[in-house]
């Protein structure tokens, strides 16, 4: 039982960003706006968010004593990071009418560089590398007032052992994502852009502005996608997220963009990524005869995304008008 719990806890907690960072690229593409600079707008939205934190652990002692305030904070300058380095994106994309794919591309190559050079210059750190306080960032059994030795053991461990404030955040802006899409009127419109511009633009909706609303929501979400990777991922802040935007995209994909399909498709990646890194500490899993048998669940997630994606693209349904620019002149 023990198992099972520490390889579903370990599951959600790598969903996390994979969630956020699908969810960014949705309402970009939702919008017509193809967004493949996810993985350098979390790297930015990361380097801000884990700045603020560091210094603020490291110089007060309220923030000490209130760490999941300090974390909230981070969360959000993660996403106003990410919001602003995305509007060079959509300025890109909209006002110049650029190939998106080269000018996301492009947006990728400047942020690890970018991250790297700012924490040297602001923190003299020679790796790029920003330890997180790690410890406080954890939530617990006791921040709910529960006593951990009055339940179980694998309750605690499914629960509370790799639970955070993004973990919380997430499914709380997945449900808005879905009560914004498809049940309100700006939804309705966002969606209309990216499916015929051209009547939308007829019955009065500003294309290019819902676009970069749309651009600009993708924006915030992939900051907050970046800084959920950097605790996820033995809270320490990078100089890049390991392909994680590139997966995001995947995850984009195989859930149709779509709120709910989203998540299953996070949940079903990451389930293969928790495989890979529990590999090496847990016995009970097979070696199949391989001395070195951790390598071959480490490839496990980007085989199975090229293997979903192979098998199920053929269904997927990507918005018509998605990286095409718009043009007010034409109907």
């Amino acid at each position: 039982m023990d198992v099972v719990a520490i390889i579903i806890s370990k599951t959600i907690l790598f969903a996390i960003p994979l969630i956020l960072g699908a969810l960014a690229g949705m309402f970009s593409e939702r919008s017509g706006v193809i967004n493949v600079a996810l993985e350098g707008i979390m790297v930015f939205g990361s380097l801000f968010a884990s700045i603020f934190l560091i210094g603020s652990f490291g110089q007060t002692t309220f923030a000490q004593n209130n760490p999941q305030m300090f974390v909230l904070i981070a969360l959000v300058i993660a996403g106003v990071s990410g919001l602003i380095f995305s509007l060079t994106l959509a300025y890109a994309a909209i006002n110049l009418k650029a190939n998106q794919i080269i000018s996301g591309t492009a947006l990728n190559m400047f942020a690890p560089a970018f991250a790297f050079l700012f924490a040297k210059a602001a923190l003299n750190i020679n790796t790029g590398s920003i330890p997180l306080p790690k410890d406080v960032l954890k939530l617990s059994s006791e921040s709910f007032g529960i006593d951990s030795s009055q339940i179980a053991g694998w309750v605690d461990i499914l629960f509370f052992k790799n639970l955070y404030l993004s973990t919380i955040l997430a499914f709380v802006i997945l449900i808005i994502a879905f009560v914004l899409l498809y049940k309100t009127r700006f939804g309705l419109r966002l969606r209309a852009c990216g499916e015929h511009p051209q009547a939308a633009d007829s019955v009065g909706i500003k294309v290019l502005r819902m676009r970069y609303i749309g651009v600009a929501i993708s924006g915030f979400l992939a900051g907050i996608a970046g800084f959920s990777f950097s605790i996820a991922n033995g809270a320490a802040h990078e100089v890049d997220v390991l392909g994680y935007g590139f997966l995001a995209l995947a995850v984009m994909i195989f859930g149709n963009w779509k709120p709910f399909k989203i998540l299953f498709a996070a949940l079903f990646f990451s389930f293969f990524k928790s495989l890979a890194v529990l590999a090496d500490t847990l016995p009970q899993f097979p070696d199949f005869g391989l001395n070195e048998s951790q390598y071959l669940y480490k490839i496990l997630p980007y085989a199975i995304t090229l293997a979903a994606l192979a098998f199920t693209s053929k269904n997927s349904r990507a918005p018509k008008a998605e990286g095409i620019p718009y043009d007010t002149g034409k109907r």
